[in-house]
């Protein structure tokens, strides 16, 4: 699905589906964070990631359970911007203020197991919050239900971020790259939307970046180019080798270079499931790095 397309149906979901129906006023918001006691169980409630896997279990099943992500942007985003003229006037007051956090899919959707919920969180180092038990054949409920945590959730992040300007705090604040431990949540939910091409053509774009700012000894770039591919990469086989990859991306060296460049055409051949090529490419990497095993 194209990106545009992907932003619109976040949009809409998020805008038409949460906000416009459960749209809260900043003193409603306030009572209800207050009022509002989130059960965390991966991370601290105090210092939220900013990404969180929210999940849920049926009322009348509790072993059947239901996720949905969160994420809170690190920069405020005008979506009405990068909608189609024809969309965004059919959705009354989209541009009126900026989106800051959401949750996509708006309601949660059945997961396989909540050992599965908890190792995808644990993969993707996210917040696992748990929101109740509740009828999961109940959309609307669920929908506010997810509203409601999302707001409160947002909120204890932008007070984390905003602790040292409280009059007479002593809290100190904790850096951005800490509170992402790494790797951009919000990147992370947008590489699972992209289709096996479109997450190819993004790891390009961002090897090349890193090449670039690896020649060029721009370590701020190339730490934040590594960390965009570690974070792609979690979303692809493990037959594209993104971990050897990745490690040619940032070998300053020729040879790095060159099988940067073989991993990569690799990976295009194994998504044209152009096994010959693959195979003379395996044999390439062998002859340019001995160490390096050209097995499958």
């Amino acid at each position: 699905m194209p990106i545009a397309r992907q932003l619109t149906t976040m949009v809409v979901a998020g805008r038409v589906g949460l906000n416009a129906i459960f749209e809260l006023t900043c003193d409603s918001h306030k009572r209800r964070w207050a009022e509002m006691d989130l059960t965390f169980e991966r991370g601290d409630r105090d210092f939220p990631r900013g990404h969180a896997v929210l999940y849920y279990r049926d009322s009348a099943d509790p072993e059947s359970v239901a996720a949905t992500y969160v994420v809170v942007l690190p920069v405020s985003v005008d979506f009405a911007k990068y909608m189609p003229p024809f969309l965004a006037g059919q959705v009354p007051n989209l541009g009126d203020d900026a989106i800051t956090a959401f949750a996509f899919p708006p309601s949660p959707e059945p997961a396989e197991s909540y050992d599965a919920i908890v190792a995808m969180a644990e993969s993707r180092d996210d917040d696992l919050i748990f929101g109740g038990q509740r009828q999961l054949s109940d959309v609307m409920g669920l929908l506010a239900s997810v509203s409601e945590v999302t707001q409160e959730y947002a909120g204890r992040y932008d007070a984390l971020r905003a602790a040292p300007e409280i009059e007479g705090g002593t809290a100190e604040k904790i850096p951005d790259a800490d509170l992402r431990n790494g790797d951009s949540g919000v990147d992370d939910v947008m590489y699972g939307m992209m289709s096996d091409a479109d997450r190819l053509g993004e790891l390009t774009k961002l090897v090349g970046r890193l090449r670039y700012a690896t020649e060029g000894g721009d370590s701020a770039t190339a730490d934040e180019a590594a960390a965009n591919v570690r974070a792609l990469g979690r979303h692809m086989p493990p037959n594209r080798r993104i971990d050897r990859l990745l490690d040619a991306a940032v070998s300053p060296s020729e040879n790095g270079a060159k099988l940067a460049q073989l991993y990569l055409e690799r990976a295009y051949s194994l998504l044209r499931e152009d096994y010959l090529r693959v195979k003379a490419i395996d044999e390439e990497i062998t002859a340019t790095d001995p160490d390096v095993s050209g097995s499958a």
